[in-house]
């Protein structure tokens, strides 16, 4: 007798109560390796006590008779096998195989109806199973709730039940750990959006994992490891096994074609630990369970998230001596797809075939890929002088090896092979590292600038200085340092940056008022402020002093009681921006902002709007 899980007893309440409030069609999503069987054989258990009938269906040989043998262990009875080469029997419980219930046309008497790996039930053969049943129980159980196309499976069933994550199976214990090696640069053919390879494309692609290029990986990263090996298609699968062979390796292929009995030895060799290796193409990514095994490897692309994830479900299962699984990506599946241990968002509504997995990353030396954690990436800012454009490179240490690596996330030019993100290799980078003190934002012009074509070295020579002086003047966040940084990318020689400071003194010297002088240098930083006021002799010092005396006082006066109430009522008769003019010729500037905010809200808003033109006009 089975001692459920608690997730597993959970899932069952779930089913039982979604059929108990009306949902007769019901999904059940538990990750490959949870125990989907077992699952499936207690509910089945609780029917054939009533006396009722049940009926499992699957889609290939291993499946049906590891249902049948759980099934028995777990209920008490003896199920009937429907498949070609069983003698039928009477039995409550009945395992069929799709294939044979569809070609028979008859179905046995169920009021239940489980379907194994029922990712497959929009099928046609499916749908008229079940359409055969108007009045039994459907429970369907899957890994991957989704169709290979990405549509949904709403029109099949009611109500789709999910349980824990891979990640929390692995966490408890209930999977095993892996390590996934990617980042390799065979994929040279273009990736269909929205659907699978077709077998064409996929005879098109075996070029791109050339059979010696396999062996050497594996010797690279699996070597010694008992192994699954996924090909693109028969032809490429035999020849892979017979590179294997022909190192040294014992190694066997499979496929649909393979006779039963011959693929029975086969299986059996690999779990016994005879065979080293077996490969095969789209044979073993359902219903094949050997749990020891500890590597696999994908040799085929696909766009299909529930392929992706069935086939490295296959070496997820826990064995003694199984520290972790080693998933040997040559694709870029882990990329499009992700990991299995990912999150993921599993719905009964069409979804896309290419899920998000944006923040997964390859270690360029070990091939390890992994989600960095945010507080463990480390960013810096480069200008790339050849493009002259700033670029953010990330940068992380591998889990796996402790090397550090950095990637750019550049749309146009740091995004290749349909989305894969180019990784910068830490040697030889031409690029000139931007100090965290310096906004990059600020610094358009000069890229701009750099960006010039010119007849002539002196022309550039005046246009960079002219471009760094009107900078430091029109934008009065920039600090020195930034003014110096623009200096440096321009190439231009330290006159540029005491001439800019020259003009802005330039500026205040000339300005005829302190509230001239406040707009020049009010929102400069104070270091700013201190170099310039150092360019100005005693005198223009005294000068500047007793402008800004002045002014205090005449704001002083300004802004008294009496003063306000005259401005602010002549500001609530004025009815357009003519009248506001006036005054604003008239009165003092600072008096005429303060009066405004005694306005109602809708008068002050419309004169605050008026002075913000005046400004900007001026």
């Amino acid at each position: 007798m089975f001692t459920l899980r608690d997730y597993q007893q959970d899932l069952i309440s779930k089913t039982f109560a979604a059929w108990s409030s009306g949902m007769r069609k019901v999904l059940l999503q538990l990750s490959t390796g949870g125990g989907k069987t077992i699952i499936f054989a207690v509910v089945a258990s609780e029917l054939t006590c009533r006396g009722e009938g049940v009926l499992v269906v699957a889609h290939r040989e291993e499946l049906i008779l590891q249902a049948a043998d759980k099934m028995a262990v777990t209920t008490g009875v003896q199920p009937g096998i429907i498949k070609a080469g069983y003698k039928p029997t009477d039995s409550l419980i009945q395992v069929g195989s799709i294939q044979t219930l569809a070609r028979r046309k008859t179905y046995p008497k169920a009021e239940l109806v489980i379907v194994d790996e029922a990712h497959h039930a929009s099928a046609a053969s499916y749908r008229k199973l079940l359409d055969a049943y108007p009045n039994a129980l459907i429970l369907g159980v899957t890994a991957t709730p989704r169709r290979e196309d990405g549509y949904g499976l709403r029109d099949v069933f009611d109500h789709l039940v999910c349980s824990i994550s891979t990640l929390e199976l692995i966490t408890l214990g209930y999977l095993t750990e892996y390590k996934l090696i990617a980042g390799f640069k065979y994929s040279k053919h273009k990736v269909p959006q929205k659907r699978d390879f077709t077998k064409k494309e996929l005879e098109q692609v075996a070029s791109d994992y050339k059979p010696e290029e396999v062996l050497k990986q594996w010797n690279n990263f699996c070597a010694g490891k008992k192994t699954i090996l996924f090909a693109v298609n028969v032809m490429h699968s035999k020849a892979i096994a017979a590179k294997f062979r022909a190192a040294g390796i014992s190694c066997e292929h499979l496929d649909g074609e393979t006779p039963q009995s011959e693929r029975k030895a086969i299986l059996d060799r690999f779990k016994s630990g005879t065979t080293k290796i077996i490969s095969n193409c789209a044979i073993l990514t359902e219903g094949f369970d050997c749990p020891d095994s500890e590597a696999v490897v994908i040799a085929r692309p696909t766009t299909s998230v529930t392929l992706w994830l069935q086939m490295l479900g296959r070496v997820l299962r826990p064995a003694p001596g199984k520290n972790y699984a080693t998933i040997l990506d040559m694709t870029d599946n882990w990329f499009r797809l992700g990991r299995p241990c990912d999150n993921r968002e599993w719905s009964l509504d069409p979804v896309s075939c290419d899920p998000d997995t944006l923040g997964v990353r390859c270690c360029p030396s070990c091939h390890h890929a992994f989600k960095p954690m945010p507080a463990l990436i480390r960013t810096k800012q480069y200008f790339n002088s050849a493009k002259a454009e700033f670029v953010t490179h990330y940068e992380a240490d591998c889990p796996n090896c402790g090397k550090s690596f950095k990637w750019v996330l550049e749309e146009s030019s740091g995004i290749e092979n349909d989305g894969v993100p180019i990784i910068i290799s830490t040697e030889g980078i031409e690029f000139k590292e931007v100090p965290p003190e310096v906004r990059p934002s600020l610094l358009l012009p000069i890229l701009q600038a750099k960006k010039r074509k010119f007849r002539n070295e002196e022309k550039k020579f005046l246009f960079y200085n002219d471009t760094i002086k009107n900078l430091f003047l029109n934008c009065q966040e920039l600090t020195l340092l930034e003014l110096n940084y623009a200096v440096e990318l321009l190439g231009c020689t330290e006159w540029a940056f005491e001439y800019s400071i020259e003009c802005l003194a330039s500026r205040v010297r000339k300005a005829k008022e302190w509230e001239d002088v406040t707009k020049i240098m009010s929102r400069r930083p104070d270091v700013v402020k201190k170099v310039i006021w150092t360019q100005f002799s005693r005198p223009e010092r005294d000068r500047l002093n007793q402008m800004k005396a002045h002014y205090e006082k005449e704001i002083e006066e300004w802004l008294t009681e009496e003063n306000l109430a005259i401005v602010a009522g002549d500001l609530e008769a004025c009815s357009d921006i003519e009248m506001i003019s006036s005054l604003w010729e008239i009165y003092n500037k600072q008096a005429i902002r303060v009066a405004a905010g005694r306005l109602s809200a809708d008068q002050r808003d419309k004169i605050n709007q008026w002075i913000a033109e005046l400004d900007a006009a001026k």
